[in-house]
């Protein structure tokens, strides 16, 4: 393992020797970060959270108590994820994109689902508890008021609206 200066790792931490972590990142206890995974600085990865292989983790992120990252996924700079969110492979969150943990009527709720080779655009916001199937792009600084279930689609505005269809 390559570990930078000035991290805060707890207890029941299992990091993979292959995991390269840069500077000034606090992981959190009962962690598991699995191999082929690159955390970048000032990291916050809450409790219990799973990190799968080949994982990016940039910098300035913070990732809440239990959440997972299957593998292959991309989280860049200043990414944050509320507790209990689920990113499945391969997918992307863009700069600066959120999950929100509670609503304007101050509900909180937990529990979003990033489906499989999806992109979030930088800037996002995530009502709390959306679910978005696989093979969505979210274009950049839309807001996701509800779930996306209808797959190989492209969103985009505030709040997000259907635009296109992905064409492979």
């Amino acid at each position: 393992m390559k570990k930078g200066l000035y991290n805060i790792i707890e207890e029941n931490v299992n990091i993979h020797p292959s995991v390269e972590i840069g500077n000034y990142n606090h992981i959190k206890k009962g962690t598991i970060i699995k191999q082929g995974t690159i955390i970048g600085n000032y990291n916050e990865i809450g409790n219990n959270v799973k990190i799968n292989e080949n994982c990016i983790i940039q910098g300035k992120v913070r990732i809440g108590d239990e959440c997972v990252l299957e593998d292959n996924v991309t989280l860049k700079i200043g990414v944050i994820l509320t507790k209990n969110v689920l990113l499945k492979h391969n997918s992307f969150m863009g700069p600066n994109s959120i999950t929100l943990g509670s609503s304007a009527y101050r509900k909180t709720s937990h529990g979003t689902v990033i489906g499989d080779n999806t992109y979030i655009g930088a800037g996002v916001k995530l009502n709390p508890n959306i679910k978005i199937t696989s093979q969505v792009i979210v274009g950049a600084n839309a807001f996701v008021k509800n779930d996306i279930i209808e797959g190989h689609v492209i969103y985009a505005g505030t709040p997000a609206k259907k635009i296109g269809d992905l064409v492979f």
